[in-house]
Protein backbone atom coordinates (compact mmCIF):
# COMPACT_ATOMS: atom_id res chain seq x y z
CA UNK A 1 0.00 0.00 0.00
CA UNK A 2 1.67 3.32 -1.05
CA UNK A 3 2.13 5.91 1.71
CA UNK A 4 0.72 8.92 2.16
CA UNK A 5 2.29 12.10 0.54
CA UNK A 6 3.45 14.98 2.65
CA UNK A 7 4.73 18.20 0.45
CA UNK A 8 7.30 20.17 2.76
CA UNK A 9 8.63 23.97 1.52
CA UNK A 10 11.23 25.22 3.62
CA UNK A 11 13.01 21.53 5.08
CA UNK A 12 16.67 23.08 5.02
CA UNK A 13 16.11 24.06 8.72
CA UNK A 14 16.22 22.31 11.89
CA UNK A 15 12.82 22.08 12.33
CA UNK A 16 12.84 20.50 8.52
CA UNK A 17 15.63 18.03 8.92
CA UNK A 18 13.93 16.92 12.31
CA UNK A 19 10.37 16.26 10.84
CA UNK A 20 12.41 14.66 7.36
CA UNK A 21 13.34 12.19 9.77
CA UNK A 22 10.17 11.59 11.75
CA UNK A 23 8.05 11.12 8.92
CA UNK A 24 10.64 8.55 7.31
CA UNK A 25 8.51 5.44 6.34
CA UNK A 26 5.17 7.15 7.47
CA UNK A 27 5.22 8.90 4.66
CA UNK A 28 5.89 9.30 1.18
CA UNK A 29 8.31 13.01 1.09
CA UNK A 30 8.54 16.10 -1.09
CA UNK A 31 10.58 18.51 -0.76
CA UNK A 32 9.89 22.10 -2.02
CA UNK A 33 13.45 23.42 -2.51
CA UNK A 34 14.40 26.62 -4.27
CA UNK A 35 17.89 25.59 -4.61
CA UNK A 36 19.36 22.71 -5.89
CA UNK A 37 18.65 18.95 -4.83
CA UNK A 38 18.73 18.72 -1.81
CA UNK A 39 20.45 15.49 0.21
CA UNK A 40 17.34 14.57 2.54
CA UNK A 41 16.54 11.57 1.64
CA UNK A 42 13.22 12.55 0.24
CA UNK A 43 12.00 13.52 -3.00
CA UNK A 44 13.10 17.46 -4.03
CA UNK A 45 10.95 19.62 -6.39
CA UNK A 46 12.20 23.34 -7.20
CA UNK A 47 9.96 25.80 -6.91
CA UNK A 48 10.02 29.80 -7.30
CA UNK A 49 7.58 31.81 -5.41
CA UNK A 50 9.02 34.67 -7.32
CA UNK A 51 7.72 33.26 -10.59
CA UNK A 52 4.46 32.75 -9.42
CA UNK A 53 4.12 36.45 -8.48
CA UNK A 54 5.03 37.17 -11.40
CA UNK A 55 2.24 35.52 -12.97
CA UNK A 56 4.41 32.68 -14.33
CA UNK A 57 1.41 30.17 -15.29
CA UNK A 58 3.73 27.38 -15.69
CA UNK A 59 5.43 27.64 -12.65
CA UNK A 60 1.63 27.38 -10.62
CA UNK A 61 0.45 24.44 -12.86
CA UNK A 62 4.00 22.62 -11.88
CA UNK A 63 3.04 22.63 -8.34
CA UNK A 64 -0.17 22.09 -8.74
CA UNK A 65 0.79 18.82 -9.85
CA UNK A 66 3.57 17.96 -7.17
CA UNK A 67 0.75 19.25 -4.55
CA UNK A 68 -2.10 16.95 -5.81
CA UNK A 69 -3.53 14.07 -4.46
CA UNK A 70 -0.71 14.81 -1.22
CA UNK A 71 -2.54 13.86 2.37
CA UNK A 72 -1.04 17.11 3.60
CA UNK A 73 1.14 20.11 3.41
CA UNK A 74 3.74 21.88 5.59
CA UNK A 75 5.02 25.22 4.72
CA UNK A 76 7.59 26.27 6.89
CA UNK A 77 8.85 28.69 4.20
CA UNK A 78 10.17 32.26 4.42
CA UNK A 79 13.54 34.19 5.21
CA UNK A 80 14.65 34.17 8.89
CA UNK A 81 14.04 36.96 11.33
CA UNK A 82 17.20 36.47 13.25
CA UNK A 83 19.19 36.11 9.79
CA UNK A 84 19.88 40.16 10.23
CA UNK A 85 19.69 43.47 11.96
CA UNK A 86 15.66 44.22 12.13
CA UNK A 87 15.70 47.41 9.76
CA UNK A 88 13.08 47.92 7.59
CA UNK A 89 14.23 46.37 5.08
CA UNK A 90 15.12 42.89 6.72
CA UNK A 91 11.83 43.10 8.15
CA UNK A 92 10.44 43.86 4.73
CA UNK A 93 12.48 40.55 3.33
CA UNK A 94 10.59 38.87 5.68
CA UNK A 95 7.34 39.49 5.60
CA UNK A 96 7.57 39.56 1.31
CA UNK A 97 9.17 36.20 1.37
CA UNK A 98 6.78 34.34 4.08
CA UNK A 99 3.46 36.03 2.58
CA UNK A 100 4.80 35.09 -1.04
CA UNK A 101 5.60 31.39 -0.42
CA UNK A 102 2.34 30.80 1.79
CA UNK A 103 0.37 32.63 -1.39
CA UNK A 104 2.20 30.48 -3.73
CA UNK A 105 0.80 26.95 -2.31
CA UNK A 106 -2.09 28.17 -1.68
CA UNK A 107 -2.86 29.44 -5.39
CA UNK A 108 -1.53 26.06 -7.00
CA UNK A 109 -3.20 23.87 -4.55
CA UNK A 110 -6.25 25.71 -5.33
CA UNK A 111 -5.44 24.23 -9.64
CA UNK A 112 -4.80 20.97 -8.28
CA UNK A 113 -7.71 18.23 -8.71
CA UNK A 114 -7.37 16.94 -5.45
CA UNK A 115 -5.82 20.03 -2.80
CA UNK A 116 -4.43 18.80 -0.05
CA UNK A 117 -6.69 17.79 2.96
CA UNK A 118 -4.55 19.25 5.62
CA UNK A 119 -2.57 22.17 5.50
CA UNK A 120 0.12 23.06 8.84
CA UNK A 121 1.39 26.89 8.85
CA UNK A 122 4.53 27.72 10.56
CA UNK A 123 4.45 30.21 12.87
CA UNK A 124 6.20 31.90 16.13
CA UNK A 125 5.34 32.73 19.71
CA UNK A 126 6.75 35.61 19.03
CA UNK A 127 3.52 37.11 17.50
CA UNK A 128 2.43 37.73 21.05
CA UNK A 129 5.64 39.80 21.74
CA UNK A 130 6.62 40.62 25.19
CA UNK A 131 4.30 39.23 27.39
CA UNK A 132 6.56 39.87 30.80
CA UNK A 133 5.00 37.50 33.74
CA UNK A 134 1.53 36.65 31.87
CA UNK A 135 0.87 32.93 30.49
CA UNK A 136 0.18 33.17 26.52
CA UNK A 137 -1.93 30.13 25.73
CA UNK A 138 -3.60 30.66 22.19
CA UNK A 139 -6.23 32.60 23.61
CA UNK A 140 -3.58 35.65 24.06
CA UNK A 141 -3.86 38.57 22.03
CA UNK A 142 -1.83 38.57 18.90
CA UNK A 143 -2.72 42.22 18.20
CA UNK A 144 0.47 43.98 19.13
CA UNK A 145 1.55 46.66 16.93
CA UNK A 146 5.48 45.94 17.20
CA UNK A 147 7.30 44.30 13.44
CA UNK A 148 7.24 41.27 14.70
CA UNK A 149 3.97 40.27 15.78
CA UNK A 150 2.58 41.79 12.23
CA UNK A 151 5.03 39.32 10.49
CA UNK A 152 3.55 36.38 12.62
CA UNK A 153 0.03 37.55 11.62
CA UNK A 154 1.09 38.10 7.70
CA UNK A 155 2.58 34.60 7.58
CA UNK A 156 -0.33 33.28 9.70
CA UNK A 157 -2.73 34.91 7.33
CA UNK A 158 -1.28 33.42 4.17
CA UNK A 159 -2.55 30.13 4.78
CA UNK A 160 -6.45 31.94 5.40
CA UNK A 161 -7.46 30.72 1.75
CA UNK A 162 -6.49 27.40 2.31
CA UNK A 163 -9.38 26.66 4.69
CA UNK A 164 -11.75 26.87 1.63
CA UNK A 165 -10.67 23.16 1.20
CA UNK A 166 -7.95 22.14 4.17
CA UNK A 167 -8.27 21.77 7.48
CA UNK A 168 -5.63 24.37 8.51
CA UNK A 169 -3.39 24.34 11.56
CA UNK A 170 -1.06 26.79 12.55
CA UNK A 171 1.56 25.91 14.83
CA UNK A 172 3.33 29.10 16.76
CA UNK A 173 6.85 27.53 17.32
CA UNK A 174 8.98 28.22 20.31
CA UNK A 175 12.93 28.80 20.08
CA UNK A 176 14.07 24.96 18.75
CA UNK A 177 16.64 23.50 20.17
CA UNK A 178 18.83 20.61 18.81
CA UNK A 179 22.71 19.70 18.54
CA UNK A 180 22.96 22.12 15.55
CA UNK A 181 20.17 24.56 16.23
CA UNK A 182 21.85 27.98 16.04
CA UNK A 183 20.35 29.68 19.29
CA UNK A 184 21.86 26.24 21.10
CA UNK A 185 25.02 26.75 19.68
CA UNK A 186 25.32 30.27 20.81
CA UNK A 187 23.74 29.48 23.97
CA UNK A 188 26.05 26.81 24.46
CA UNK A 189 29.56 28.88 23.54
CA UNK A 190 29.63 31.12 26.36
CA UNK A 191 29.03 28.43 28.98
CA UNK A 192 31.73 26.02 27.32
CA UNK A 193 34.56 28.86 27.24
CA UNK A 194 33.80 29.54 31.22
CA UNK A 195 32.51 32.76 30.84
CA UNK A 196 28.23 32.36 30.81
CA UNK A 197 25.78 34.27 32.49
CA UNK A 198 22.38 35.09 32.20
CA UNK A 199 21.19 37.36 29.24
CA UNK A 200 20.04 40.31 30.31
CA UNK A 201 18.29 40.15 33.90
CA UNK A 202 17.86 36.20 33.11
CA UNK A 203 14.46 36.49 34.46
CA UNK A 204 12.63 36.11 30.88
CA UNK A 205 10.46 33.71 29.79
CA UNK A 206 12.00 31.49 27.49
CA UNK A 207 9.49 29.52 25.10
CA UNK A 208 11.71 26.31 23.76
CA UNK A 209 10.48 22.87 22.28
CA UNK A 210 13.00 20.43 21.55
CA UNK A 211 13.42 19.63 17.84
CA UNK A 212 12.38 15.86 17.57
CA UNK A 213 9.21 16.84 20.20
CA UNK A 214 8.43 19.45 17.74
CA UNK A 215 8.65 17.46 14.38
CA UNK A 216 6.43 14.40 16.50
CA UNK A 217 4.06 17.38 17.18
CA UNK A 218 3.78 18.58 13.38
CA UNK A 219 2.74 14.85 12.74
CA UNK A 220 0.32 14.68 15.67
CA UNK A 221 -1.52 17.59 14.55
CA UNK A 222 -1.73 16.43 10.92
CA UNK A 223 -3.11 12.86 11.56
CA UNK A 224 -5.54 14.23 14.31
CA UNK A 225 -8.73 15.14 12.54
CA UNK A 226 -10.27 17.33 15.29
CA UNK A 227 -6.41 19.35 15.02
CA UNK A 228 -7.51 22.98 13.54
CA UNK A 229 -6.76 26.87 14.33
CA UNK A 230 -3.27 27.70 16.07
CA UNK A 231 -1.41 25.48 18.87
CA UNK A 232 1.28 26.65 20.63
CA UNK A 233 4.57 24.20 20.08
CA UNK A 234 6.40 24.42 23.21
CA UNK A 235 7.16 22.82 26.12
CA UNK A 236 6.73 24.04 29.94
CA UNK A 237 8.21 27.56 29.74
CA UNK A 238 11.45 28.38 31.58
CA UNK A 239 13.44 31.22 32.90
CA UNK A 240 16.13 32.26 30.84
CA UNK A 241 18.63 31.59 33.77
CA UNK A 242 17.66 29.14 34.66
CA UNK A 243 18.48 26.98 31.25
CA UNK A 244 21.67 28.50 30.83
CA UNK A 245 22.36 27.06 34.49
CA UNK A 246 20.77 23.22 33.44
CA UNK A 247 23.17 23.58 30.74
CA UNK A 248 26.08 24.63 32.48
CA UNK A 249 25.39 22.02 35.36
CA UNK A 250 25.76 19.21 32.40
CA UNK A 251 28.74 20.58 30.96
CA UNK A 252 30.41 21.45 34.91
CA UNK A 253 30.74 25.02 33.77
CA UNK A 254 29.91 27.88 35.99
CA UNK A 255 27.62 30.24 35.69
CA UNK A 256 28.90 34.20 35.87
CA UNK A 257 27.45 37.60 36.07
CA UNK A 258 24.53 38.52 33.71
CA UNK A 259 25.66 39.67 30.18
CA UNK A 260 24.48 43.21 30.32
CA UNK A 261 21.36 44.57 27.96
CA UNK A 262 23.35 46.54 26.28
CA UNK A 263 25.99 44.42 25.50
CA UNK A 264 23.54 42.34 23.40
CA UNK A 265 22.40 45.34 22.01
CA UNK A 266 25.32 46.32 21.04
CA UNK A 267 26.76 43.07 19.45
CA UNK A 268 23.22 41.96 17.95
CA UNK A 269 21.59 45.34 17.15
CA UNK A 270 17.47 45.33 18.46
CA UNK A 271 17.44 41.71 17.49
CA UNK A 272 18.62 40.95 21.00
CA UNK A 273 15.07 42.86 22.07
CA UNK A 274 13.00 40.61 19.84
CA UNK A 275 14.66 36.89 20.13
CA UNK A 276 16.82 37.19 23.78
CA UNK A 277 15.49 40.09 26.32
CA UNK A 278 11.31 40.09 25.62
CA UNK A 279 9.71 37.82 28.01
CA UNK A 280 7.41 34.76 26.44
CA UNK A 281 5.38 32.47 28.56
CA UNK A 282 3.73 31.00 26.17
CA UNK A 283 2.43 27.44 27.57
CA UNK A 284 0.89 24.10 24.85
CA UNK A 285 -2.63 24.08 26.18
CA UNK A 286 -4.06 22.95 23.07
CA UNK A 287 -1.39 20.66 22.64
CA UNK A 288 -1.97 19.20 26.17
CA UNK A 289 -5.41 19.24 25.51
CA UNK A 290 -5.38 16.98 22.56
CA UNK A 291 -3.29 14.50 24.13
CA UNK A 292 0.27 15.26 23.14
CA UNK A 293 3.20 13.85 25.13
CA UNK A 294 6.85 15.56 25.41
CA UNK A 295 9.47 13.13 25.17
CA UNK A 296 11.60 16.21 26.61
CA UNK A 297 8.71 17.81 28.88
CA UNK A 298 11.13 20.13 30.69
CA UNK A 299 14.38 21.88 29.85
CA UNK A 300 16.60 19.58 32.50
CA UNK A 301 15.42 16.54 30.26
CA UNK A 302 16.15 18.76 26.87
CA UNK A 303 19.46 19.18 28.20
CA UNK A 304 20.22 15.99 29.18
CA UNK A 305 19.04 14.46 26.36
CA UNK A 306 20.83 17.30 23.80
CA UNK A 307 24.25 17.00 26.23
CA UNK A 308 24.22 13.35 26.86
Amino acid sequence: MPLPKIVIAGAGGVVGRALLETTEGRFERVVLTRGGTERTGAASVRWSPDAAERGDEAELDRLADVLDGAAAVVNLAGSSIAAGRLGDAHLRRVRESRERAGATLVAAARRAPSPPPVWFQASGVDIYGDGGERVLDESASVDGDGPISVIGRVWEASADPAKAFARVVVGRIGVVLAPDAEAWTKLLLPIRLFVGGPLGSGRQWFPWIEAGDLARAIVFLIESEDAEGPYNLVAEPVRQIDLTRAAARRLRRPVFVPVPAFVLRLVLGNVADVLLLTSKRAVPLRLREAGFTFAAPTADEAVRQLLG
